[in-house]
């Protein structure tokens, strides 16, 4: 009999992975670091000592301060709480809100669904170990370490605060500053500076573009320019190029195409994060070139399967993908379903990575999928017995993917079809 719950972590995965756990009978104690509940939405203007953040003090946010989300709020918000004045939201908000907003989206979800009274605010997990009947867990509190046991325990303490810095050649010899976007918050430092960035996801195409209002050169340099036509490749003083291989000392960057530009006064790194739950032993989960094993369905230990890693996959929808996989550990623990046994497990895990490395994804791309991620939710609610996420999620996934490639990569100034059974402001829907 499952009868207790830990929760590490008190952002928007552990919020509904706690709602969702109530909902289902259980006694549920959340644990969070920080002193209020939102995870990696609680902004702060402060940074790390290191800007790499490679070494010293530790900032879990991310967030930049001009920071709108890269989804519509329709599509982002959890089932049944829309991000709207119905829910959490406001009819009014914009269809991509500041992080702000998302940040009293969750605070209103604590408050609505009662959470806080199940919530340990600094408490910090440092050490989890299987027992013989459950789980022991280390907590460093104000008053001194306590030891708390559990049936289960789910992980869901994030993955954008341990900042990935790929190694170039030169590196060290490169006469400017070198940066990661997690410790970046506002453009001013750049002003009339030449600056680089390197990688092209949503923080790429953020930072590159708002540097580039206050920068005398930016030039925002990945792999997916490669190929761009040469009309393309250049906007006013911000110029996309191929990925960089290597660092002079002159500081001028060698390209993946052999050529070199200018010499570069500043090079931020938007290359992504760690996945780092150091408060689990190695010897019980390892972590290879962010490949986090041994998961079923990138979310269940096979060999501990009452333990859950919840938010795992990345590039998807966020909210709904965490609040999917807790309904689904919920009903496992609650005995609604059996598992496949272990073998079968391992082998179902080992076909999907066999299928990626037959398409060339790098093994730090794994746990990658989409924003039409429904085929893996489709296949968590139909293991679970629950309902699959509803047809207009699906829809409005289509639409904004269609914009994305239309409008390479902005959709926040692009009108989206609407279809969800939120409100949304006339302007952002195309009629």
């Amino acid at each position: 009999m499952i009868r207790s719950v830990a929760v590490v972590g008190a952002g928007a995965a552990g919020l509904v992975t706690a709602r969702e756990l109530l909902r289902a009978g259980f006694e549920v104690t959340v644990f969070e670091e920080a002193h209020a509940p939102g995870g990696v939405w609680i902004y702060t203007p402060n940074v790390e000592t290191d800007p790499l953040g490679q070494v010293g003090e530790r900032i879990h946010s991310s967030l930049y301060a001009s920071l709108h989300t890269n989804l519509p709020r329709d599509i982002m918000a959890f089932d049944d709480y829309p991000f709207d004045s119905s829910g959490g939201g406001h009819d009014d908000w914009p269809r991509f809100p500041e992080h702000t907003r998302v940040l009293e989206y969750l605070e209103r979800f604590t408050r609505d669904f009662d959470l806080e009274p199940h919530i340990q605010f600094r408490a910090r997990v440092t050490a989890l170990e299987p027992t013989a009947s459950g789980w022991r867990m280390r907590i460093a509190q104000a008053d001194g370490e306590a030891l708390r046991e559990f049936d289960a325990v789910a992980v869901c303490s994030g993955h954008f605060a341990a900042p990935r810095v790929p190694q170039l050649d030169g590196a060290d010899a490169f006469p400017g500053t070198q940066m990661h976007s997690h410790n970046y918050r506002e453009p001013s430092a750049f002003r009339d500076r030449r600056v680089a960035l390197l990688g092209t996801s949503a923080s790429g195409l953020d930072l590159s573009r708002e540097i580039a209002g206050v920068a005398a050169r930016t030039y925002w340099c990945g792999e997916l320019f490669d190929e761009l036509p040469d009309a393309h490749r250049h906007e006013g003083r911000l110029s996309r190029l191929p990925a960089i291989d290597a660092l002079r000392s002159d500081g001028r960057l060698v390209l993946r195409d052999g050529s070199t530009t200018e010499p570069i006064d500043d090079l931020v790194y938007c290359t992504g994060y760690h996945y780092r739950y150091p408060f689990i032993d190695s010897t019980l989960l390892t972590i290879d070139d962010n490949w986090v094993q041994p998961l079923y369905r990138d979310l269940l230990h096979i060999e501990h399967p009452t333990l859950a890693l919840v938010g795992v996959p990345f590039r998807v929808l966020p909210f709904p993908l965490f609040e999917m996989q807790a309904r689904w550990f919920a009903r496992l623990l609650g005995g609604h379903f059996r598992l496949p046994p272990a073998s079968a497990m391992h082998d179902h895990t080992a076909r999907e990575i066999e299928a990626l490395r037959a398409k060339g994804v790098k093994q730090r791309h794994f746990h990658q999928r989409t924003i039409d991620c429904f085929d893996y939710l489709d296949a968590l609610a139909d293991e679970a017995g629950v309902a699959r996420a509803p047809a207009w999620r699906r829809q409005t996934a289509a639409a904004l993917l269609a914009v994305l490639e239309k409008s390479r990569g902005n959709a926040r100034n692009t009108p989206i079809p609407h279809f969800a059974p939120t409100v949304v402001p006339d302007d952002s829907i195309a009629r």
